[in-house]
């Protein structure tokens, strides 16, 4: 009688009741009093928002996926439930999983919920009380089913998956238009994952969330009432600083991966796996594609003056104000004798077509680039009638040059800057001097994962039209006169032997 008492309030034990040998650690347990508290707060109608994220192979859905769900509707057998994940077989899977374990003998003693002997699909099935359990793959659809839990185990497959912008686009869209409108008033929405990219699910929530507190703060508001407040929990393999059960240097689960098969496990992978799948930390803080080590820095008074480099200008445009799209972004560099590559300047925002012309013909007016790069489609599609008239109307020429992408992805785009770089080749201006600077290296250490590429596009087009165009020798530094060249000034300039260099 106790232990059936103590299954129908607490998870943990509910686990241990239905598996003998399930080796649960710490890890486990305080996940296990997470889910108690979501589970409470979906009877109580408070919409919890609970994301779990941790590496692969640490027991994750098992507990979220299998057994939660069963424990859950075992207390509350009215209520509907939507399991998804990055394919409905494995979906089906977890809500076998969940039907059979109902159907044993130990739940019927600890529990008074019964399956409806009508619809027993592995797809949908429900319960005598009404509620159930609907199975679907992310991307899937889910119409006509309620849910008051949502929970989405793993939405992506891979990292071909994780990579592809397309593929994420598709996921953000299927959880806004779908699986979010199915939840419940007061509904909960649980979301497990293993992390693979900044810009995944969870990563693209949170930043939704992460705009909306700084709007409020900016507005001097108080968070709105209907923006999804989450709680985020990170459960990395090994402890990145001390915790409250463990200091920095262990495992996660030392009984099932030791430190030694987790170190083991980190020099088989590469480096970006190892942070995002193991540690939770889509990009390293030491940069991936392009590194710390490629980073080399000047302050604005030791750089060259601009009449001794020749300037060139790059255009990454997305013309739209609203908070979610992608940056406007120009880039200005200048070049030296020695092709050095020294980033000038920067203009970023979220601009519309006739801020975006105005962004291009200050650059024009102030730098004065010998080519201009702007990408093909934006030009043709949008801006050349604007540019067209603003040439007339300010009497300036925009010297643009368009630049074809020729299917290339971003990052075999951006690889002649990289080369730059990795050779010592490009300067920045120091974070500290430069306010737009910081925005620069964020996107640098975290490309190609993460949430914005806009800048290194830019770079990336610098990068590209130095291959194309070729770098023109910069012009030296004007030398001072002689006492010789103000004789030669008097004397008309006549000598009987003319410099191969006069003009």
């Amino acid at each position: 009688m106790a232990e059936r008492a103590l299954v129908r309030r607490r998870l943990l034990p509910f686990i241990k009741r239905h598996n003998r040998d399930y080796m649960a650690g710490w890890v486990h347990a305080d996940i296990c009093m997470r889910l108690e508290k979501f589970s409470q707060d979906v009877v109580e109608g408070k919409s919890p928002r609970l994301m779990i994220t941790m590496p692969p192979r640490h027991g994750k859905s098992e507990i979220g996926s299998k057994t939660f769900p069963s424990w859950h509707l075992g207390r509350h057998a009215e209520h509907e439930i939507i399991v998804s994940s990055y394919s409905g077989d494995l979906a089906e899977d977890f809500s076998r999983k969940c039907r059979d374990l109902i159907e044993e003998d130990k739940f019927k003693a600890a529990f008074k919920t019964r399956l409806d002997p009508a619809t027993k699909s592995v797809k949908k099935w429900a319960t005598t009380k009404g509620g159930g359990f609907t199975a679907a793959g992310v991307g899937g659809p889910v119409t006509g089913r309620g849910a008051h839990i949502g929970i989405i185990d793993d939405p992506v497959k891979n990292r071909e998956e994780a990579e592809s912008e397309t593929t994420r686009q598709k996921i953000k869209d299927w959880y806004s238009s779908t699986f979010y409108t199915r939840l419940a008033p007061g509904g909960g929405i649980l979301i497990i994952q293993t992390r693979w990219h900044e810009d995944d699910l969870s990563g693209w929530l949170l930043s939704v969330l992460a705009d909306a507190e700084r709007e409020a703060a900016e507005a001097g508001v108080d968070l709105a009432a209907d923006v999804d407040k989450w709680d985020l929990v990170e459960y990395p393999a090994i402890a990145i600083e001390d915790e409250k059960y463990r200091r920095a240097g262990e495992a996660l689960h030392p009984d099932r991966y030791p430190i030694e098969a987790l170190m083991r496990i980190k020099r088989t992978l590469i480096p970006r796996d190892w942070e995002a799948l193991y540690q939770q930390r889509p990009v390293s803080e030491d940069g991936d594609y392009f590194t710390q080590d490629m980073m080399r820095y000047y302050h604005p008074k030791d750089r060259p003056p601009l009449s001794e480099l020749r300037i060139y200008a790059a255009a990454d445009l997305a013309i739209s104000t609203k908070q979610t799209s992608d940056f406007s972004v120009i880039v200005i560099v200048g070049v030296d004798r020695d092709e050095n590559i020294w980033v000038l300047d920067m203009k970023r925002g979220r601009w519309n077509s006739l801020a975006i012309i105005d962004n291009l013909f200050e650059t024009q007016i102030k730098y004065k680039p010998e080519i201009f790069g702007i990408e093909t489609g934006q030009i043709e599609l949008t801006l050349e009638p604007f540019i067209q008239k603003a040439e007339q109307e300010r009497k300036v020429r925009l010297r643009y040059q368009k630049l074809p992408t020729r299917g290339k992805d971003k990052g075999t785009r951006a690889r002649p800057i990289q080369g730059r770089m990795e050779q010592g080749k490009v300067f920045f201006p120091t974070i500290e001097s430069t306010p737009w600077m910081s925005a620069l290296f964020n996107e640098l250490m975290k490309f190609p994962l993460g949430r914005n590429d806009d800048i290194v596009d830019a770079l990336a087009w610098i990068g590209q039209m130095l291959m194309m165009f070729g770098i023109k020798r910069a012009p030296k530094a004007p030398r001072k006169k002689s006492f010789l060249d103000k004789v030669r000034k008097f004397g008309g300039g006549k000598g009987r032997h003319k410099s191969s260099m006069a003009a």
